[in-house]
Order: structure tokens, then C-alpha cells, then sequence
């Protein structure tokens, strides 16, 4: 089982690698405009981009430690510090892109796992968390879509069909999840109706199996967090404040450039990464990349600044957390064995 995963990460690198190369190539100069355009961006937006890609982090190891102290367990658990909470957000971010998003929560629960809690109550705390993350995006993605629809331009307008069709599916998925995770009848309702869908299909029930225990673990996790109001509004608005640390990176990298505010610039960011999010594709690879050239080219003249802004944003967000991720990844398999 092990090895058919490391294959198919395997593979998923070797397309998306010949993927990129054969789109800078076949834009090199394009690609070399850009790169020059990074060159002039300023230090000093280079380190603030830095740090609040970080704070993202810092946050999400906050929600961590907040989760995994919450509530008597019953089952001898400890809870995680805070550095250890930022700990395990760093490796998580160096598994999600090793393993194209495939390995983050698996690696989140090991990580539980080696600091004592068990594979069944550290699953049920990621997906709560996986749970309160996108119904975070969705509410930044839709109160954006609102903002935007109210101040924006004629250009941006055009695109407004878009917009709305990200807000309804997010919508959808953000409900969905939060009545899985609260409502037992309806839970077992969804978990009838695909049984029923698969029961010729002996080798879908062991799936199912799983994914009732998971809805199980869920609940089980998420009836601690919704009875304790002020976890559950900490986890919330330290979900909004991670997400608003990457969405404003553009909104620097602007600013003092091109006449835009970057709380505009946040809240295009909120819906191109509502939109990036409901799009299927390995870890949301070239969905975001895609809207986000879409939309900022209708408010930023420069289309080699926002292929430069794409870039600086994909490294402060993926390369420097996955760099810094090794050493937690390295230093917790080392005590494993």
C-alpha cells in the first residue's frame, strides 16, 4: 500500500514537473520578464512577505495546541504546546507538498500519535480542523465576493458569474461539512444512501466502513468544540487571521506600485482562493495560479508583475514552509525509530 502511494506521488511530480517546463519554455520570455520584476521588488516587501507567511503558522499551530487541550478526552491524552502545535503545522506543510496535499492529514495524525494521542481522536481533530478551515475560506470568500461586487469596477464585473458560482459550491460545502459534523441522523442518512449506491461493489464497503468511522471520529471531536462558544469563535477567527496573513501578500507586493489598496487586493485574494478551492486539481496546484491571473489582471496593468506576484506568493507559501518543515519532519522520524 505504501509503495502503490510513494508511485503515484511518483507520478503526479514527473507530470506536474514536465507540466511547468514545458510552460516556461514555451514563455520564456515572458517567465524572464517576470523574474526580472522580482528582482526589483524591494527587500523590505520581501521580509514582511516572509514574515506573515510565517504568522500563518504561528496561528495555525495556536489552533493546535487550542484543539488538542480542549475538553477531557478519557482516554489519557495529552494536549500539544504551542511550539509543538507550530511544530506540526511545519511538518504538515513540507508533507502537503511532498505529497501534493495527499500526505498532509496523514501526517498530522502521526504527528499526534507520537506525542500520545490516538489515531482515532487525532483524526476526529483533523478533520474538525479540515472542517473549520474551509468554512473559514467560505465566509471570507463570500463576504469578499459581496465587497467586491460593491466597489469593484466594470472589469472585474465581467467576472462576477464566476464569482458567484465559487460562492454557491463553497457555500454548499461549508453547510454540508458543518451539519455532517453536528447531526448524527443526518450523518447516517449520508452514510445509508452510499451504501446503498456501492452495495454491489464489495470492495467500496471497506471505504465506507472507513468513512463512517471518520464521520464518527468527527463528531465525537466536533461536540467539544461547538458546546465551548469561545473555542469555538478562538478557532474561527485564528482560522480567518492565518488566511488573511497569505491574502495580503499581494496587497504588499502592490502597494506603493500601482494605485490599489491591498484590503482590495486581500479580499480578491479570499475569492480567488474560494474559487482555487473548489476546482479539482493535486493540493489546488494551477487552480489558484490560474484564477489568480484571471482576476488581478483586471485591476494591475502589469501582467509580468502579477506573474511575479504568483511567484513570490507560490514560494513564501509553499518552498520556504516545506524548508523549514524538513527540520520537525526529520527530527520526529528520527525519535520514531
Amino acid at each position: 500500500m505504501r509503495e502503490k502511494r510513494v508511485l503515484r506521488n511518483l507520478i503526479k511530480w514527473i507530470i506536474i514537473l514536465a507540466l511547468l517546463a514545458f510552460g516556461f519554455f514555451s514563455n520564456r520570455e515572458f517567465m524572464h520578464d517576470a523574474f526580472l520584476e522580482i528582482k526589483r521588488t524591494s527587500n523590505v516587501k520581501l521580509v514582511l512577505c516572509f514574515l506573515v507567511a510565517n504568522l500563518y503558522f504561528v496561528a495555525e499551530g495556536f489552533i493546535i495546541h487550542l484543539m488538542t487541550n480542549a475538553g477531557p478526552r478519557g482516554d489519557g491524552a495529552h494536549g500539544i504546546t504551542f511550539l509543538e502545535g507550530v511544530s506540526c503545522s511545519y511538518m504538515c506543510a513540507f508533507y502537503r507538498l511532498a505529497t501534493l496535499g495527499s500526505g498532509n492529514g496523514i501526517a498530522q495524525i502521526y504527528y499526534y500519535n507520537i506525542k500520545g494521542i490516538d489515531a482515532s481522536t487525532g483524526t476526529g481533530m483533523a478533520i474538525v480542523q479540515y472542517t473549520f478551515q474551509k468554512i473559514a475560506i467560505g465566509v471570507m470568500g463570500v463576504l469578499s465576493f459581496v465587497i467586491l461586487i460593491a466597489v469593484g469596477d466594470s472589469a472585474l464585473l465581467k467576472y462576477s458569474r464566476l464569482m458567484a458560482l465559487g460562492v454557491v459550491v463553497i457555500s454548499a460545502i461549508s453547510i454540508f461539512l458543518f451539519v455532517i459534523a453536528v447531526s448524527d441522523k443526518v450523518s447516517s442518512l449520508v452514510v445509508r444512501l452510499v451504501r446503498a449506491s456501492f452495495k454491489r461493489r464489495a470492495k467500496m464497503q471497506d471505504r465506507i466502513d472507513k468513512m463512517e468511522s471518520a464521520i464518527g471520529a468527527l463528531q465525537t471531536e466536533g461536540r467539544i468544540i461547538w458546546k465551548d462558544k469561545l473555542l469555538f469563535i478562538s478557532v474561527f477567527i485564528l482560522d480567518i487571521v492565518k488566511f488573511s496573513c497569505w491574502y495580503i501578500i499581494p496587497g504588499i507586493l502592490f502597494a506603493d506600485v500601482y494605485d490599489i489598496n491591498p484590503l482590495v487586493c486581500l479580499a480578491l485574494m479570499a475569492v480567488c482562493n474560494m474559487l482555487g478551492g473548489v476546482m479539482v486539481a493535486p493540493s489546488g496546484i494551477g487552480t489558484l495560479d490560474f484564477v489568480f491571473a484571471l482576476f488581478f489582471k483586471t485591476i494591475v496593468p502589469s501582467g509580468k508583475a502579477v506573474a511575479a506576484a504568483i511567484l513570490i506568493y507560490r514560494f513564501f507559501t509553499w518552498a520556504v514552509p516545506f524548508m523549514i518543515g524538513i527540520v520537525p519532519a526529520a527530527f520526529i522520524r528520527k525519535k520514531d525509530k
